[in-house]
């Protein structure tokens, strides 16, 4: 199988944006002579041929373990140490840690499960004690074993008493052996009282930069412990998901910028008892319309004539959230609304996304079921409380709240569906809760499976 590298460092910096710094400032080169992978503390080593066998997540995994080393300088952190134990330590930790973010172990890496309540050192510090006590008893054993034989006139072989100094101490597939050379190449750096090596003398002033902040990225997580910077990158994580969620929702939902103008079409609107007593609601304002009236009717001719009077007629223009947040049902629900609000006002609905539509008189219900409907942009609440005639008293704002509130205040009746809470700077906010707007859901459906049975 093939990878890419910088594939799999984009999945890294998606994964773990707390070690993001390490990730983007580590080298990455192709080795053939190791027969997995490792790191230097500065440069992560990988055998392409290796790499290939895994499958993609294995891979991530594979250097996102390699990352784990640097990030946690335990190259550094090993002098001193029993190499065997501390390297067991470090990657039983930061495997589990790994494997509990959803990355797939690759066979044969170490795999302790109780490490995932240790950092590296606590770890550390029960191997080597449980080593030291097997030890013991072994070396106890041992002693009985030669005395036996002793006594049998048995001698002991070479390879058994004098076991060769130089090991290697790599577990699993993960290549320690480099760290040795690491160390050594640090000692001599502070021995010559140097920042840098002579090696790093020889690097450009933009590699000794990038080499500065991640030395400066490796010294903060280290200082931090194993388990609280994972816990850290979960919050970093976290945050960026919920950014992420939000823009998405924008953009999918409607509350952003964008403008799109499509049609929307609703067939059915039908009618519902309504969910706001009306009567209460509307003001009567100064608008009047002609209507005959035998208030002060005269005879003429033996024949009863009416007079053209002036009669007050309440007035109401209502403006529609038409944005991507607003699906067919829940438009179909401030429709029917509008029709009971025709029943006690004279009417003008217009729709808005981050653009205003215009507004279409209704002085039937037919006219709402003929009306045009467009939007499907963002939600801008500015475009829609200036979309209101100043001498109209009655204005409403059927919407689910989904955007900022306006900067221009408004004595509107703002229509909320659903829980988002809102406090525009003036008017009034009548929540349509969300207990409420299940029952008109279950209603609609109720609705249409009877539709479907006829």
């Amino acid at each position: 199988m093939n990878f890419n590298i910088e594939a799999i460092k984009r999945k890294m910096l998606v994964k773990y944006p707390f070690f993001g710094s390490v990730v983007a400032n580590v080298n990455y080169k192709e080795n053939r002579k190791i027969p997995t992978a490792g790191t230097d503390g500065q440069t992560i080593h990988y055998n392409p041929d290796f790499l290939k066998k895994l499958k993609p997540d294995e891979q991530t995994f594979m250097f996102a373990h390699e990352v784990c080393h640097i990030a946690f300088d335990h190259i550094r952190r090993s002098e001193g140490k029993n190499p065997e134990v501390w390297n067991t330590a470090t990657d039983g930790v930061i495997n589990q840690l790994l494997k509990r973010d959803g990355l797939k172990l690759v066979e044969g890496v170490v795999d302790i499960t109780e490490a995932i309540n240790y950092d590296a050192e606590q770890l550390y510090d029960k191997l080597l004690k449980e080593k030291q006590q097997s030890q013991g008893q072994s070396a106890s054993e041992d002693s009985q074993k030669q005395n036996e034989n002793q006594s049998q006139g048995q001698g002991t072989s070479s390879s058994e008493s004098n076991p060769s100094e130089e090991q290697n101490h790599d577990i699993g597939h993960d290549t320690h052996s480099m760290w040795k050379d690491a160390v050594k190449k640090q000692k001599e750096a502070e021995s010559k009282d140097k920042k840098e090596s002579q090696w790093d003398e020889q690097q450009t002033e933009e590699q000794k930069q990038q080499k500065e902040r991640l030395q400066q990225e490796i010294d903060k997580i280290s200082k931090m412990g194993e388990q609280s910077a994972f816990n850290k990158n979960l919050e970093e994580k976290r945050k960026e998901l919920e950014a992420l969620r939000q823009v998405l929702s924008q953009q999918a939902m409607g509350a952003g910028t964008s403008t799109n103008r499509n049609q929307i079409i609703i067939n059915d609107i039908g009618k519902s008892k309504p969910i706001i007593d009306w009567r209460y609601v509307l003001r009567e304002t100064i608008q009047y319309d002609v209507d005959w009236s035998y208030k002060n009717a005269y005879v003429e001719d033996g024949v009863v004539s009416a007079n053209l009077e002036e009669q007050p007629i309440p007035e109401t223009e209502i403006v529609l959230d038409t944005s991507g947040s607003i699906n067919k049902l829940l438009l179909k629900n401030f429709l029917r609304e509008c029709k009971n609000i025709l029943q006690h006002s004279k009417v003008k609905v217009g729709c808005f996304d981050t653009e205003f539509y215009g507004f279409h008189e209704i002085r039937t219900e037919e006219d709402i079921e003929n009306m045009r409907f467009e939007g499907g942009g963002g939600t801008d609440f500015d475009v829609a409380v200036q979309a209101f005639t100043r001498r109209v008293e009655n204005k409403i704002i059927f919407t689910d709240g989904n955007a900022s509130m306006p900067d221009m205040p408004m004595d509107a009746i703002w229509i909320v569906f659903g829980g988002i809470q809102i406090n525009p700077k003036d008017g009034k906010v009548i929540q349509i809760n969300k207990e409420q707007l299940n029952k008109l859901y279950s209603l609609e459906q109720d609705i249409s499976y009877k539709g479907k049975s006829r």
